[in-house]
């Protein structure tokens, strides 16, 4: 390898890696704050289960509707300004959120948030597909989700242990505040890679989007994602640790430390199913084996009784290592030019996100619905019945994507993009 290949080879991992840790960011502030804080969110805005269900929904709304035109924008614009102008927006909704008591307030600094958030994973998703060669593109795309749910790992055990020293608002604050540095670091650090861009961008944005919108495939791989990615929008993302804790008679953070099982199993099951697929040559085999392995440990997590703790923490690992096979990207990605990349991922990760529109505010009317009335301290008190009530609504999501995915059409990893 020449010095010149080395040095854009170093450049293109420090790109890929600064698009990486505003992914990682975002997903903090998406889910380790509102899962570990969901009662004290509920208390401070005075909400009851369904209230909180569309509080947090309000990210999705935003963030789901705004992918196809985040995706545009990134396959058109400057990745540099496109990178800072993510991090300033999020940093501003989590600010917005806990500067007021009004929920209506906080639920803008939420659709806020989720516009912040729409560019991140549809950013890094360019960086991997513009910066390197397309036989790296289905590991460097699982390694960008394994990486990037490591955030509620993370800062689900943060938030978790300092909220017991500290005030959960000043937690908050200085995680937006340190937004606001990211977002300086991003500007001098990511660019674009103007050796492969210049002649990918003669597509006109309707024609894309005619394309898109029309393949039948498409629409099957984001129905998928959305099926598919239920365990996290609702367990992992708001409901899981309130869940545990009833079920289970732990305290907060040995909960946010099981529900985080879930994204530890996506952060091994992301390139353990990408290098599977490049094993066998398919890419719908692994995709078959992971949604029907997710739905088998979710139903047992949610409807068995009398788990041990241990089985618990094991169960919930395999269903993330499960949902980590999330190759319909890739997949999605590799069906069409680099030109229109963004754009055919921000649509499948878009059907994706409707999960969390649907099933947070759903689950949160389930267990109102479910609620036998005891009340304490004027705030509803649900039972662990109610919250399996809820729940039965991932299961149902996730038997939908097994019947979907038997419609993918299969593709090799191995197989060139089109030109």
């Amino acid at each position: 390898m020449s010095q010149s290949n080395r040095k854009d080879k170093i450049l293109a991992f420090i790109i890929w890696y600064s698009a990486l840790f505003l992914f990682f960011y975002q997903f903090i502030a998406r889910s380790a704050f509102p899962t570990v804080l969901t009662e004290q969110f509920m208390k401070y805005f005075r909400i009851d289960a369904a209230g909180m269900g569309v509080l947090a929904s309000c990210y999705y709304w935003i963030y789901t509707f705004m992918q196809v035109p985040a995706g545009i924008l990134i396959d058109k614009a400057s990745s540099r300004i496109i990178a800072t102008v993510s991090a300033v927006t999020c940093a501003s909704g989590v600010l917005i959120f806990i500067a007021t008591s009004n929920c209506y307030i906080a639920g803008i600094g939420q659709m806020l948030l989720g516009f912040g958030s729409s560019f991140a994973f549809l950013l890094t998703l360019k960086v991997v597909t513009s910066w390197f060669p397309s036989k790296e593109v289905p590991v460097k795309t699982s390694y960008t989700m394994a990486i990037g749910c490591g955030g509620p790992i993370v800062g689900g055990l943060l938030v978790s242990g300092l909220v017991k020293d500290f005030e959960w608002i000043s937690i908050m604050r200085i995680f937006a505040i340190s937004g606001l540095f990211l977002a300086v670091f991003l500007w001098f650090v990511v660019r674009d890679n103007n050796t492969t861009t210049d002649k990918h961008k003669s597509m006109p944005i309707m024609e894309s989007l005619k394309i898109i919108m029309t393949s039948r495939q498409v629409w099957i791989l984001a129905l998928f994602t959305m099926m598919q990615y239920a365990p996290l929008s609702a367990m992992g993302d708001l409901w899981g640790v309130s869940f545990l804790k009833k079920a289970y008679n732990i305290d907060a953070t040995v909960a946010s430390l099981a529900n985080n099982m879930l994204y530890a199993g996506i952060v091994v099951g992301s390139p353990a199913f990408a290098y599977l697929a490049v094993f066998l040559d398919s890419y719908k085999k692994p995709i078959l084996l992971g949604i029907s392995t997710a739905t088998i440990c979710m139903s047992v997590v949610i409807f068995c009784t009398g788990l041990p703790l241990e089985a618990v923490f094991g169960l919930l690992f395999l269903a993330g290592f499960s949902t980590g096979a999330m190759l319909a990207f890739p997949l999605g990605m590799m069906m069409y030019p680099q030109s229109i990349s963004a754009t055919v991922s921000g649509f499948i990760n878009m059907a994706s996100m409707f999960s969390g529109i649907i099933l947070m505010p759903l689950i949160g009317v389930l267990i109102d619905w479910s609620w036998d009335g005891t009340m304490v301290t004027g705030i509803k008190s649900y039972n662990v019945n109610d919250y399996r009530v809820g729940l039965s609504a991932v299961v149902i999501f996730l038997l939908l994507g097994v019947l979907l995915a038997f419609g993918i059409k299969d593709r090799s990893p191995n197989e060139n993009r089109p030109k």
